[in-house]
């Protein structure tokens, strides 16, 4: 087609130029006016066709661009997809690339500090050092057998004499020798209320066998943790039990009520179960609290006319938040007075222990002594963390006179600092390891068996004490079950730091 168009436009210029040559200047003006007048249907058919295909190469063109167009988009939202896939993977491996790996294991060499402090030149140095040998000798065993993933604990004592400004100078001291303290121990009452706001502000978890609701629930505290329930819920878990048992348990010629005498120390331990929430507590059930009386905290008190004036107000039922020579006074007491079988007589977990009869004048005063039990005793044997502790006891020639509760739980109150502080080096490694990190690692333990289900423990959200116990009662001597593990009644104080 191309090629006839321009044989035509030869054609024509060939005319024109021998109708100039050959004919006068008029005539070849007329012969070329008539000769485009012939060829102008042609030639204008001819631009009319050009300009046809040139529109169709365009639009070919167009069409072309437009599906590429379409590919690049296509194979650019493909390459955004891919991006997108791997982004994380990619910043995974940056993030590895920039942090160093975590020290987790193979801590040989490292040393982890335990510190704690009670009195063992004191009033209650006899009933303390139990304690302390247990955990004295749980951590000698631990050290022998690898350490905390091959760290050695030290262990750093002070003698506090049950002065709490000896507390709190052993607190102030530690904390001044050591800028990175992981954890401590406490064994009293009073030295875990004097120090609870410390322990919070410095973000330094405590480990306590004083069970004061002050010390874990006020409202400046919240890092200190205890072995057993708070002192108000073991006395409301006694009364949940001698209300629904109360035919069965009352004294002879006890009535249809209830009517109870709280005999105590003037301390913060000895008042530590008698709340405002505990007597609400038992005027919920039924119970009245006739009375409520102290004695004095030593072997030598004399519990005769705090007795005496609880018959007179008619009590039935006795309870006291004391140990050792506290529950022994009362029993002597009952047992001069002639008045042991006048009274239901309850305690906390403390005083059913052997520290208990070491202080009577005769072991038949202590049977049918009951008690909230929150943990196991030596003579549930057949339990692997009992068998343990006997195992570490025998093998430090500790006498039968240690061989009470103190001992066997401080030694899983350390199975339990182990276990934190090992969740805290998975988390955090040990490079990094503060209290901070251990206390959170107590909370995320969750319900936890502690050294086989010696004892038992859950502190998480805002519990800081365990809410399980059993009832025990002193029965031919023994501490035999009534009650299996029930949960207790929760009666921390209204004002608490999670409020």
């Amino acid at each position: 087609m191309k090629k006839n168009k321009l044989v035509l436009l030869l054609t024509l210029m060939l005319v024109f130029i021998l109708a100039a040559c050959s004919t006068p200047v008029e005539d070849v003006q007329q012969t070329v006016e008539s000769a485009a007048t012939d060829a102008a249907p042609e030639v204008n058919a001819a631009l009319t066709t050009a300009a046809d295909e040139v529109n169709a190469a365009a639009t070919e063109v167009v069409a072309a661009a437009t599906a590429n167009a379409d590919e690049v988009n296509a194979a650019a939202t493909e390459a955004a997809a891919a991006i997108e896939e791997v982004a994380p993977t990619v910043e995974a491996a940056a993030t590895e690339m920039a942090e160093p790996e975590l020290r987790t294991d193979n801590l040989e060499g490292e040393t982890i500090t335990f510190y704690h402090f009670g009195d063992l030149s004191g009033p209650l140095a006899g009933i303390t050092a139990p304690l302390i040998n247990g955990f004295n000798d749980a951590v000698a065993d631990i050290n022998a057998n690898g350490g905390i993933r091959g760290a050695e604990i030290e262990l750093v004592f002070q003698d506090t004499q049950s002065n709490i400004d000896n507390a709190v100078a052993a607190y102030d001291r530690f904390t001044g020798e050591d800028d990175n303290v992981l954890v401590m121990f406490t064994y009293g009452s009073g030295d875990g209320e004097a120090l609870a706001s410390r322990f919070a502000e410095d973000q330094i978890p405590n480990l306590a066998a004083g069970l004061s609701a002050v010390a874990f629930y006020g409202p400046e505290s919240g890092y200190t943790f205890g072995y057993a329930p708070i002192y108000p819920d073991q006395f409301a878990l006694f009364l949940d039990y001698i209300t629904a048992n109360w035919d069965a348990v009352k004294p002879a010629g006890a009535g249809d009520d209830i009517k109870l005498a709280y005999i105590s120390w003037p301390t913060a331990y000895g008042q530590g179960a008698y709340t405002p929430e505990a007597i609400a507590y038992a005027e919920s059930l039924g119970v009245e609290i006739v009375l409520s009386e102290n004695i004095e905290p030593s072997p030598q008190a004399d519990a005769t006319t705090a007795i005496l004036n609880a018959q007179a107000a008619g009590a039935n039922v006795i309870y006291t938040n004391s140990l050792a020579f506290g529950p022994a006074a009362i029993l002597n007491g009952m047992g001069s007075l002639g008045l042991r079988e006048s009274f239901l007589f309850g305690a906390n977990n403390w005083a059913c222990d052997l520290a208990t009869y070491a202080f009577v004048t005769d072991p038949a005063l202590v049977e049918g002594m009951m008690c909230p039990f929150p943990y196991l005793y030596w003579n549930d044997a057949d339990n692997a963390g009992v068998q343990y502790v006997d195992g570490v006891f025998t093998a430090n020639s500790r006498t039968q006179a240690e061989r009470g509760v103190g001992y066997l739980l401080t030694a899983a109150g350390v199975d339990l600092a182990v276990m934190a502080i090992e969740k805290a080096i998975d988390t955090v490694g040990f490079d990094a390891l503060n209290g901070q990190a251990v206390y959170e690692a107590l909370i995320s333990l969750g319900e936890t068996d502690v050294l086989d289900g010696v004892m038992k423990v859950d502190f998480s959200g805002d519990n800081r004490s365990p809410h399980q116990a059993q009832i025990r009662q002193v029965q031919g001597g023994q501490f035999v079950m009534l009650q299996d593990w029930t949960s207790t009644p929760d009666l921390r104080p209204a004002d608490n730091f999670s409020e």
